[in-house]
């Protein structure tokens, strides 16, 4: 082998060959440092969204019950409403037909 200021060329790739791989090691960790912070950071979010869809959800339910009871509630009104409009209607009937015997009446 050659020397070349004091090392030897096969000395020079070894060394060559480890700083390289201290490289990749140290490149790896920040990796895999950086990797772990951005699933830190996702599942804190997914976390956040997790917890934020809940209460959407839970809105959701609680508004399509209130939208149900509003529902129920407006049919019974109707109904209420429904039976006294037939009331009033054989109530103006009734009177209608006493007027018109009273008119007569008067007529004759």
């Amino acid at each position: 082998m050659t020397e070349n200021r004091g090392y030897t060329v096969g000395n020079m790739a070894d060394d060559l060959t480890i700083e390289i791989l201290k490289q990749i090691r140290d490149n790896t960790a920040e990796t895999t440092q950086r990797l772990e912070r951005l699933e830190h950071s996702t599942s804190a979010g997914f976390e956040r969204m997790d917890l934020r869809l809940g209460r959407v959800e839970q809105g959701l339910l609680d508004l399509g019950k209130f939208m149900r009871q509003i529902a129920l509630d407006l049919t019974k009104q109707e109904r209420w409403h429904n039976d006294h409009v037939k009331v009033l209607e054989k109530d103006m009937s009734v009177l209608k037909s006493r007027v018109s015997k009273l008119e007569r009446k008067k007529g004759a």
